[in-house]
């Protein structure tokens, strides 16, 4: 996955966010400041003048993921560069904005931080397409390794649970998932959340020290 379509996913999470009334459109005033946040967190110098300016309101009213995407892409990514800033603060930027407004668990809350690692999970394995969803492959393929990990099995039910969701899971469904009574069983939550933290370590954290020593490596005279 390159670097600008990971981005995207998860800024496709805060646009949609900040969609309160879901129309598909963002005021220029809320987009002013996720701009902002999103010159901060990837350490790109701006001018506020003129991203105030860009987003003053006038008679054109909100604006929709096509309309922001052109100053995204010009202003903002691509003069993002790989290694300048910390990759994990910008997608908890973009997890806090969308998880104060989506994350409505049905069953058991997951912890903030297990629950963003499994959203990072679920971006990292997506499907390129929009809105987001992960393929029963690919569900089944982040199940197995939580029941590997916490040495328990799953059930022939369970399996064929996930393989019917013939369209795909949301992320929110995919939380809910993890933590029905189902899938949990005798998992605790303390087993559980070990899990989490070393399948994020072994799938995330790994691609980002490579990618990291990569750029050490092609940098270094």
């Amino acid at each position: 996955m390159s670097l600008r379509t990971e981005l995207l996913k998860s800024v496709w999470y805060a646009f949609t966010s900040l969609d309160t009334e879901k129309s598909g459109k963002v005021s220029k005033s809320q987009l002013k400041v996720l701009s902002h946040n999103l010159y901060t967190v990837f350490n790109i110098p701006h001018d506020p003048v003129a991203l105030e300016d860009h987003f003053r309101d006038d008679d054109d009213g909100p604006v929709s993921s096509q309309g922001y995407m052109p100053y995204l892409n010009q202003y903002i990514l691509d003069k993002v560069v790989e290694g300048t800033f910390v990759k994990e603060s910008f997608h908890e930027l973009c997890w806090t904005l969308t998880a104060k407004k989506n994350y409505r668990p049905t069953g058991v809350a997951l912890p903030n931080q297990d629950a963003f690692h499994l959203w990072c999970l679920f971006n990292y394995l997506s499907e390129d397409t929009y809105p987001l969803i992960m393929v029963p492959d690919e569900v089944q393929y982040l199940l197995q390794k939580l029941f590997t990990i916490t040495r328990s099995e799953m059930g022939e039910m369970e399996l064929g649970e996930v393989l019917s969701l013939e369209h795909g899971v949301s992320v929110w469904q995919f939380l809910d998932l993890v933590t029905s009574p189902k899938i949990l069983r005798s998992i605790s939550m303390e087993t559980l959340s070990m899990a989490i933290q070393d399948i994020y370590k072994e799938i995330i954290q790994d691609v980002l020290k490579q990618v990291s020593n990569f750029l050490v490596k092609t940098t270094d005279f």
